[in-house]
């Protein structure tokens, strides 16, 4: 009885939204997908005779979600429709609700469109979707992974010396729910080993060792969703000889190159990491322009480093007030992915 009520709820709710001349809904397209199993989620918004309106971008804890496509496209002589295609792979199994996505929107009542001081009457208003449940079935035998995927491995040398280093690499070949192979750790008797990561999908060790020693096959279990069954992929183990001895100063300058190197990486990530969030301070505020003039100041020194943002800006300085809020989209959407 509650699940009935609630349903007429949330219909009278986009009943009323659509009568006001404003929609805004979600849907997917699998309800009962399995862990790491690729779904699509798409967002409408409809609206007609909006002032302003700031859409909510889906961020669920359990779920890695990626924007594909946006469109905004014309219906009829008064509506405009905001489509918002994302996938989401979820991350854990269980039952998850995708809390309802929020719109905020500025308009002017009809009656009052005409006024001199129509601005006096704006009103503002928050439109929510309707929640989501999905239901993330486990992948059998107890694996955590799925996808389609090939380990790869290779060594610099198959015969070294004491104090004298072998590369082993292993890359992960591939698509599925891996994001990284922090996971992946290599563990030899009798041997010290250094790894860095030389990008999220490929990992370097390096050995060193005072007797023969041999680097054993890694294996990978994961689950196929094209062929619905297990598999298993893993590298081929490698014997490596150790002859004669090197000075115990190469093993330090070894260990200094490495730490060197690890230093290296992690200031690289950090400024990646600034990068990024100055790009993500700097889109917000264009969002935050409400009028041509203020958002001309912020893109004009961008001018000719990017074609297809110097047709952006040309776009605006020439635009009208009515399709201002449609060229500020494309311009912090391009700012978004260059």
């Amino acid at each position: 009885m509650r699940t009935s009520l609630t349903n007429l709820g949330l219909l009278l709710l986009i009943l009323t939204q659509m009568l006001s001349g404003y929609s805004f809904t979600m849907k997917v397209d699998n309800t009962k997908p399995m862990l790491g199993e690729k779904i699509h989620l798409i967002t409408h918004f409809a609206y007609e005779n909006l002032e302003e309106y700031d859409t909510e971008e889906p961020a669920y804890e359990n779920f890695k979600i990626a924007l594909v496509e946006e469109n905004e496209t014309k219906e009829n002589n008064h509506t405009w429709l905001l489509t918002q295609h994302y996938t989401l792979i979820p991350k854990r199994a269980g039952t998850f609700t995708l809390h309802p996505l929020k719109a905020h929107i500025e308009f002017i009542p009809l009656a009052y469109q005409n006024k001199y001081n129509k601005n006096h009457y704006l009103q503002k208003q928050d439109i929510f979707t309707h929640p989501l449940t999905l239901q993330v079935r486990p992948l059998p035998q107890g694996i955590q992974v799925t996808g389609d995927y090939t380990l790869e491995a290779s060594i610099d040398k198959n015969q070294s010396t004491q104090g004298s280093p072998v590369q082993f690499t292993v890359a992960l070949v591939g698509e599925g729910n891996i994001e990284n192979l922090n996971f992946l750790s290599l563990h030899i008797p009798h041997t010290t080993i250094y790894e860095t990561s030389t990008s999220p999908h490929s990992k370097t060790f390096n050995i060193l060792a005072n007797q023969n020693y041999t680097i054993p096959p890694i294996m990978l279990k994961y689950f196929n969703q094209k062929s619905k069954t297990v598999m298993l992929t893993s590298t081929d183990s490698y014997a490596i000889a150790i002859h004669g001895s090197t000075s115990y100063p190469y093993v330090l300058w070894v260990m200094l190159f490495f730490l060197l190197a690890s230093a290296s990486y992690g200031l690289l990530v950090l400024h990646t990491l600034r990068y990024i969030d100055k790009r993500r301070m700097f889109t917000k505020g264009l969002k935050a322009c409400k009028n041509k003039e203020t958002l001309l100041k912020k893109v004009a020194p961008y001018i000719g480093k990017d074609r297809g943002l110097t047709r952006l800006i040309y776009r605006l300085e020439g635009c009208e007030d009515g399709v201002f809020r449609r060229v500020r989209k494309e311009i912090v959407y391009h700012f978004k992915n260059v």
